[in-house]
Parts: structure tokens; C-alpha cells; sequence
């Protein structure tokens, strides 16, 4: 060792540009100190956290407006309303200088003209009826039977509920908001307006709850309690994502909640929200756990929630051994060598154990250099890099010129520039993996879709067989019933 020092006192003083050939070359000139094992920091891998997540589901029953539609014309009829009624004062003239008031009957009937039509609007259900109005009159007495007229007129009355899920999972449409005219329900004949209102109103009132008759009747006929029963057992079920390595998603449903009704073109939703955590596997199938019981009804959510579950996307250590490697051969000038590498965790760190040589050394010679780093995301680039490396011998006796060179930052920022893994490409595979996976036929009329992103980062862990990230995934996971 004091030859070692004399010959280290009587080198320059190192610089950025002093070559790493040199280095070695004058290390080489030293008697050999091979690394020892208990020169190199422990191998300690990290636990791996648990990857889970508080969750949603939302599980929709879909159902066609136009079956809706075909079903209401079977059963409303064409003729909404007949009417024979008798008013006073129905025709006023001034005769021979007198007031006169003239009395009259009259008749007609209301028609449907054409399809009741049904769309959804903000989680309403309106239906819409064109009708036709005609009405006659004549004048009561000896002069005022000479006295009559018609009148008709087109209308369209539209009809609108409020479709909510009972506690007991049975369908209750809130007609509360009635019907509307499209414009006042008034004929003119005989010099006076006849509202027909009164006429057709209730004949209307009874049509409208004949559409809500057959609209509860047709969703009853889906048996809600049943489809709902089928998507939470089918939310047990572990789902494979992924290939190579298998990644598992498993969600353990706890509550449902009604999430109301929605509507795209022509199909009416009915949506439950199921919430619960979801765990991520790697490897083996996670045994299925037993469904439990449908559990009550919670209170209504103004729309499902999102979908969110952990994915872990892995960088084995051959893979950062190898990009060292490239790295420190891109560093050097010809002449140096490096005779071996290797990588491995240590506590929240990551080791990278160095054999450095001259180039015409032997396969064993060299002296073991062991550098550190913490890995750390660069979210806007999608690398996995290393910012802090710095050299770290575990209080071994290293020739002081290589010491000295690893030492140098301008050395190691390059060497942090080099040490750069993507790995946007293999988190995109997982992403579109899962989503492949998650879209699928549940058989019996269900099905799922899955339209999940990546969107945050959940951590990064050097465990035992390379770097593990965890990003989480959010978006939309439906089980659904219907079209």
C-alpha cells in the first residue's frame, strides 16, 4: 500500500480530461487488490408494496328505446278521446236591439296521427304523441240551430318521467312533471274558443300512465335484482392482463349504489356503482374469492365512478446491466476494459459493481468499483434514470486515481446522462393489454368494457429481481346488460 501512495502523490492531479486509460494504466502499475465481498454493499431488496386501490364499477343495464316504443304502440290506442258536450253562451249577438246569447253543442275526438317516439334527455324519458283535434258545433233553438261551424287543429303532447331504482331494486318512473302541450289545445268555431283540454287531458293523463305501466313493466321484466346479482358476482373474478410476466387484477366488491340514468342515441342506461378495492398479481392466478351477498341498495351517486387499478411495470437488472455497459464503453478511450458487471439492489438503492481492467489484462484481473444511485422517474421524458450515482467502496482500498476519477462529477454527469431505460413502450403494451382483456363477453347477454389510461405514478422499488414501477391506471370499467 505505500507503494501505491508514493505513486499516487507523484501523479498530476486528475482532471475531466485526463483520460480513464491512464488511469487504469497507472492503477495496473500497483500490486493488484482484488475486490472482497465484504467491499461490496449488502444485497437487500426491497419489500414490494401491495398494489392496490379503492375502486368503482359501474354495472349498466341497457335497454333499447325502440323496443320501448313498439311495445307503447301495441297498447295505446289511436283515439285518445271522443267528446259530446253542450255550453251557454257559446254566441253573443246584438239583434233587433237586443243582447243575445246563443247556446250550443258540440262533438269531436283527439287521434294520434302517428308513433308515440321516445328519447332520453338528461336521464328523463320523454315521449312525444302528434294528435288531431277536430270539433263541431251548432246553435240550440229555433234560429240559432241555423248557426254552426268546425274547427281542427294538429297538436303534439309530450310526456316525461324520471325512471329511479327502489331499494328493492324495482323501477319507479316519477311522472311529476306531467305533460306539456307543444301549444294551447284551442279550437275556434261560432265566434268562441273551445278548449279542448278538459276533454283530453284525462283521456292524455290515463295514456301517460299507460306509458309508464308498460316502461315499469318492461323494466321489471328485466329483473333488475337478478342482472345485478350476475355483475357482482362477476366483479370476483380475477382477470389476467397481461402475458409475459402474468399480471392478475382481482377486485373484492364491497357496496353498490344506484348511479341513475343515462342515455346515448337510442339505448337508456340504468347504472349501479359497485366500489371496492382491487389488487394486482404478478405471476400465478390469485385463488377467486367467494361472492358474497348482494348487499343493500346505498344511497344514490350522480354518476359511476372511475375505475382505477395499480399496474407494475418491471426493468429486470440484466437490462440495466446492459445499458451500463454500453454506457461506460461509449466513456472510455480504446486500450481499457471492462471485465465484468453487475447489478443488484441494497436498501432503496441500486448497486453497480464495476470490474475495471486494462485492455490486455486478464479475464480475472481488475479491481471491483462499486457505484450507488437511487432509480428515479422522469415522467415527461418516460425513463427510469439515475441522478445521484456516486461512487461508494464499502471501505475498500481502491488505487486513489480511479477512486479519484469516479469522484469527478464531470465523470459521473456523463455517466448519469448514459444511464437512461425507457419504458413508455412496455407500460403502453400493459395499457392496451388490459384493456383488450377487460373488453370482453361474459356470456348470458353481459359484457365489459374497459377504456383505461395511464395517470399517475405510484412508486419505484428495487426488489429482488430488477426495478418495479407502479403506475395507476383510471378510467371507465362497465358491466353491461342489454344491446
Amino acid at each position: 500500500m505505500n507503494v501505491i501512495a508514493r505513486k499516487a502523490r507523484a501523479l498530476p492531479k486528475p482532471c475531466a480530461c485526463f483520460s480513464l486509460v491512464s488511469l487504469v494504466a497507472l492503477a495496473a502499475m500497483a500490486p493488484p487488490l482484488p475486490g472482497r465481498a465484504d467491499d461490496a454493499p449488502a444485497v437487500q431488496a426491497a419489500q414490494p408494496a401491495p398494489m392496490t386501490a379503492q375502486s368503482k364499477i359501474s354495472a349498466t343495464i341497457e335497454f333499447g328505446i325502440p323496443a320501448l316504443e313498439s311495445a307503447l304502440e301495441r297498447h295505446v290506442p289511436k283515439v285518445l278521446a271522443n267528446f259530446d258536450d253542450r255550453t251557454t253562451r257559446c254566441w253573443h249577438r246584438r239583434m233587433f236591439r237586443r243582447e243575445v246569447d246563443v247556446d250550443c253543442v258540440y262533438s269531436g275526438m283527439v287521434e294520434r296521427t302517428g308513433p308515440i317516439s321516445l328519447r332520453a334527455d338528461n336521464g328523463r324519458l320523454v315521449g312525444a304523441v302528434p294528435v288531431y283535434g277536430r270539433v263541431a258545433g251548432q246553435g240550440i233553438g229555433r234560429f240559432a240551430r241555423l248557426l254552426h261551424g268546425a274547427g281542427e287543429g294538429e297538436l303534439t303532447v309530450y310526456a316525461t318521467a324520471r325512471p329511479r331504482l327502489r331499494p328493492d331494486w324495482s323501477v319507479a318512473l316519477d311522472m311529476s312533471e306531467g305533460f306539456r302541450w307543444q301549444e294551447p289545445p284551442v279550437l275556434r268555431i261560432l265566434g268562441f274558443e273551445i278548449n279542448l283540454s278538459r276533454y283530453v287531458e284525462p283521456r292524455v293523463r290515463v295514456q301517460v300512465e299507460r306509458i309508464q305501466s308498460e316502461a315499469a313493466a318492461y323494466m321489471r321484466s328485466l329483473d333488475l335484482r337478478d342482472k345485478a346479482e350476475t355483475a357482482w358476482r362477476h366483479a370476483f373474478t380475477p382477470v389476467k392482463i397481461f402475458d409475459t410476466p402474468e399480471i392478475w387484477l382481482q377486485m373484492t366488491p364491497q357496496t353498490v349504489a344506484f348511479a341513475g340514468t343515462h342515455a346515448h342515441g337510442d339505448v337508456l342506461e340504468g347504472a349501479i356503482e359497485i366500489t371496492g378495492t382491487t389488487a394486482t398479481f404478478i405471476g400465478q392466478a390469485p385463488p377467486s374469492p367467494s361472492p358474497t351477498p348482494l348487499p343493500a341498495l346505498g344511497a344514490d351517486v350522480s354518476a359511476p365512478g372511475r375505475f382505477e387499478v395499480v399496474i407494475p411495470v418491471g426493468i429486470d437488472y440484466n437490462a440495466i446491466r446492459s445499458k451500463m455497459q454500453d454506457a461506460i464503453a461509449a466513456m472510455h478511450d480504446q486500450g481499457f476494459a471492462l471485465h465484468d458487471a453487475k447489478v443488484y439492489p441494497s436498501g432503496d438503492k441500486i448497486v453497480f459493481g464495476l470490474r475495471l481492467a486494462s485492455s490486455d489484462a486478464n479475464a480475472g484481473d481488475g479491481d471491483w468499483i462499486y457505484l450507488t444511485a437511487s432509480p428515479k422517474l422522469d415522467a415527461d421524458a418516460h425513463v427510469l434514470q439515475f441522478p445521484d450515482i456516486k461512487l461508494d467502496t464499502g471501505g475498500a482500498s481502491l488505487p486513489p486515481v480511479l477512486a479519484d476519477w469516479f469522484k469527478d462529477d464531470a465523470h459521473l454527469k456523463a455517466l448519469r446522462e448514459q444511464l437512461r431505460i425507457g419504458y413508455q413502450d412496455q407500460l403502453n403494451k400493459i395499457v392496451a393489454s388490459a384493456n383488450d382483456r377487460l373488453t370482453r363477453s361474459l356470456g348470458n347477454g353481459y359484457r365489459s368494457e374497459a377504456h383505461l389510461s395511464s395517470s399517475g405514478i405510484g412508486g419505484v422499488e428495487p426488489l429482488d429481481d430488477g426495478v418495479r414501477i407502479d403506475f395507476r391506471l383510471n378510467g371507465d370499467l362497465k358491466i353491461l346488460y342489454g344491446l
